[in-house]
């Protein structure tokens, strides 16, 4: 059984800033979608994105009121079935970020995600992230060799402490509708191929599984990452490696999690399908985390363009892969 969710970081940002201005006070508001597979605004409140089934993704909505003021962004309606988003207040600028995979089955729909802005003084005003959900991308594709092969060819570099990335490793292309601050993306792939062995318990009669061997993968798609030629700084390479990093305490925390599943049923196999559905589901907890850590990690560093605070989250990264749980848990 082979499970994985791919990650385009960095370039997949769809941001838009809009705003509106009543009773002298001026309500800005910013969406950031990642993973999204295109954006954009159709209305003055409306942001229509396209993402695809089964894929994380996430959306950072933060509004600012103007003279500061103190601002509430509460959750109105989300997609029956999806998580719930948290809401926010704060003085000033309140944020709040929400991650969601669109479930098997969506494909072909579009939905709604709502929130409510209000500032003291002026009326509240609905904010809408419409999602266009498209067919599923294919997951984990096979790795595509450089022109030329031979060793260190393969599109697909795992993560190692001994092997950080460079800027050869960026073999694509930068898409036409990247984002305009975006200079270079890399692309990871979290995944896990897990077999199971199962027993019965002669007191209950019930069957019982367990991983019998279990692999957890962190890789960077060398032929989805890409880079301008210029500026190729040290500084940025360093940016792009702390989300290769965030990514592999993700691995770590996501394979601790398999290793603790069981599944039980009255037969052998409903005992497999139940540790399965378990694994699928470690997965997407996992991975709706990972995905809204690394857009924290970009939205501090203002896509590491701030270095005080680029310097901060190495050195929280650090620490998180020293000892993975320090890190926010799923």
């Amino acid at each position: 059984m082979r499970r994985c969710l791919g990650f385009v970081l960095c370039a997949v940002w769809a941001t838009v800033a809009l705003g509106w201005t009543q009773h002298a006070v001026t309500l800005r508001w910013l969406w950031e979608v990642e993973a999204a597979r295109s954006c954009s605004s159709s209305e003055g409140a409306l942001l229509l994105c396209q993402v695809s089934e089964g894929s994380s993704a996430s959306v950072s909505l933060s509004v600012s009121a103007d003279p500061a003021r103190t601002v509430h962004v509460a959750p109105v309606s989300v997609p029956a079935g999806w998580p719930a988003p948290s809401p926010a207040s704060g003085w000033g600028t309140a944020t709040t970020v929400y991650a969601f995979s669109p479930p098997p089955g969506s494909a072909g729909r579009r939905v709604e995600i709502v929130y409510r802005a209000s500032a003291d003084g002026i009326p509240p005003l609905d904010l809408k992230l419409a999602v266009e959900v498209g067919a599923p991308a294919l997951p984990c594709p096979l790795a595509t060799p450089a022109p030329g092969g031979g060793v260190g060819t393969d599109a697909r570099l795992p993560w190692s402490a001994d092997r950080p990335i460079g800027w050869d490793d960026f073999w694509g292309s930068p898409p036409p509708d990247r984002h305009p601050q975006a200079a270079a993306a890399i692309a990871t792939v979290l995944a896990y191929d897990l077999t199971a062995v199962t027993a019965r318990d002669p007191g209950t009669g019930r069957w019982r599984a367990r991983p019998s061997s279990l692999t957890v993968t962190n890789v960077m798609e060398r032929d989805r990452s890409w880079a301008l030629p210029e500026p190729r700084t040290a500084a940025a390479l360093a940016h792009e490696q702390g989300h290769f990093d965030l990514t592999e305490v993700y691995r770590r925390i996501l394979e601790r999690e398999l290793q603790g599943l069981s599944g039980e049923g009255w037969t052998a196999a409903e005992a497999e399908h139940a540790l399965r559905t378990r694994a699928g589901e470690a997965l997407q907890r996992v991975t709706a985390r990972h995905s809204e850590v690394q857009a924290l990690y970009e939205r501090e560093t203002d896509h590491g363009r701030h270095a005080a605070r680029q310097a901060d989250w190495e050195e929280r990264i650090a620490a998180w892969l020293r000892d993975p749980g320090l890190a926010p848990q799923p």
